[in-house]
């Protein structure tokens, strides 16, 4: 993996630049945006492990897009495994003139399912004009908006019944895609009380009674329905469920609970299931991609870099904000790109919900960039934007 080393650093004398604030304190070797270019480049070529290592890269925020966007899982999943397929065919058609990879496949995802929400209405036929004259044509079903509602509201409160040691087991293991064994590590806790607090919280989640006499294996099963097991331990559990009825039910009951974690109070999301085998040229043996971490940059500010290129002072990161936090006053001395995945977020006077996207041209600024609720984004810009 290509890295840039030594990031630029402050300059004494001169306006502060976003870059910056970025590098002066960050501890990882930065990843090449030309690592990302020469993935592109594979895939062009019909290089299947580069369209899988692409897949690792930004399936997550691919996929939380596509559920802001059409309020459906289902939906987002197949116009996720979509996206993917199409840039097995398409992706000669990249040009690194235009912009970074991050942003070209999300531009790409976002026009994939504004396509998928127009040609949704266009099935349904006509549809009444509302009594405020306007006819919103890229919005999601209504029906779909209001059952994810729903559902996020039952899980919201199907989460106050778990303790915050259960919560906490479940949501690293799932969302930072760890196994139990790598959260025992991460708390310092013991393994079997990491793999009993997520089976106790998911049955809690499930609203499902513990069985009187459950077998010895049950805590691996429901560690297994949320892809929490290690891999070395993946073969003999899944021989034991062919063969065991009550690890079977327990397995099939909390997988259908790991699907309601679509609306888990989250900034980015994952699918329920990995989607990698139903790409167009699967790989199951490709080498998980390790992301950057999460990194505090300024007061109420984290960031996570994905990729830095140096000669064109451009970076491709996920931002996030706490409720109240505020992004600097800075002038934009590239094109900047923005897809908000999660919360609220002003630009000046101009207020974005989660699926929104916001646009900026060389020269222009924002005076206030802020969140009441907390957010979290793709944000595609220049490393040279002047601060203050």
């Amino acid at each position: 993996m290509d890295s840039t080393q030594n990031p630029p650093e402050q300059r004494p004398g001169l306006p502060r630049t976003l870059g910056d604030v970025l590098y002066s304190g960050s501890s990882q070797a930065l990843v090449s945006e030309k690592n990302w270019v020469r993935l592109a480049e594979a895939v062009a070529d019909g290089d299947a492990s580069a369209l899988h290592a692409l897949y690792e890269r930004t399936h997550r925020p691919v996929f939380t897009l596509m559920v802001r966007l059409t309020s459906n899982r289902e939906t987002a999943e197949e116009l996720t495994v979509d996206i993917f397929d199409d840039m097995w065919r398409k992706a000669c058609r990249y040009d690194p003139s235009m912009g970074t990879v991050l942003g070209w496949v999300m531009n790409q995802a976002r026009a994939k399912a504004i396509d998928w929400l127009r040609l949704e209405q266009l099935q349904k036929g006509p549809q009444p004009v509302p009594e405020g004259g306007l006819l919103i044509i890229d919005a999601p079903d209504y029906r779909d908006v209001m059952h994810f509602n729903e559902q996020s509201g039952r899980l919201r409160a199907a989460l106050t019944l778990l303790t915050p040691e259960e919560r906490a087991a479940i949501e690293i293991a799932f969302f930072s895609e760890l196994s139990y064994t790598e959260v025992a590590t991460r708390l310092k806790q013991p393994a079997s009380a990491i793999k009993a607090r997520i089976r106790s919280g998911l049955r809690k989640l499930a609203a499902t009674a513990l069985d009187k006499n459950p077998c010895e294996q049950a805590d691996l099963a429901s560690v297994h329905a949320i892809h929490a097991l290690p891999p070395s331990q993946r073969a003999a559990v899944e021989a034991h469920l062919s063969g065991c009825y009550q690890c079977k039910r327990e397995l099939e009951s909390l997988r259908a609970v790991a699907n309601s974690f679509v609306a888990w109070p989250t900034d980015v999301l994952r699918p329920a299931a990995p989607l990698h085998a139903r790409l167009a040229r699967p790989v199951s043996s490709a080498a998980t991609w390790s992301a950057p971490a999460w990194e505090d940059v300024a007061p109420g500010i984290s960031c996570k870099l994905l990729a830095t290129d140096t000669e064109k002072h451009m970076v491709s990161m996920l931002v996030r904000l706490v409720p109240g936090g505020e992004y600097p006053p800075h002038t934009h001395a590239g094109v900047e790109e923005l897809h908000l995945l999660a919360g609220e977020l002003w630009i000046d006077d101009r207020k974005l919900h989660a699926g929104d996207y916001n646009r900026a041209i060389p020269g222009t600024g924002d005076k206030r960039v802020w969140s009441e609720t907390g957010c979290a984004c793709v944000l595609v810009t220049s490393t040279k934007d002047a601060l203050g």
